[in-house]
């Protein structure tokens, strides 16, 4: 059994590449492995250092805003932390409102992140 960090909570984009990665370690390599949601990116792969997992699933780039900084400066801060596998996975967002008339919007909340993207 193989323990994986990821970015929690539930439904997150680290969450939906952890599951990925886990249906191919079951299909390919026949390896069960036990999720573990972190709440912070640098909390996910600081897991890993302390052995506390065997794995993470972190973001490391999006192709609209760049390196996502943290994944990149904890990797390189923390000795014995290195990428293993590239995963690349399409991110698609969705404006959702009720009203009928795109011109009736006045104001979009969302994530700074899914702004960027």
């Amino acid at each position: 059994m193989i323990s994986i960090a990821h970015l929690g909570p539930p439904g997150t984009y680290a969450e939906q590449a952890a599951l990925y990665y886990v249906n191919w370690l079951t299909k390919v390599k026949k390896v069960e492995a036990l999720l573990s949601p972190f709440p912070s990116i640098f909390q996910t792969l600081c897991s890993v250092a302390k052995g506390e997992v065997d794995l993470a699933v972190a973001p490391v780039e999006n192709s609209i805003q760049g390196g996502v900084t943290v994944t990149l400066d904890t990797i390189w801060q923390i000795e014995n932390l290195q990428i293993q596998l590239a995963l690349v996975m399409p991110i698609t967002h969705a404006l959702i409102s009720c009203s009928q008339d795109l011109d009736n919007i006045e104001i979009v909340y969302s994530h700074p992140q899914a702004l960027a993207q």
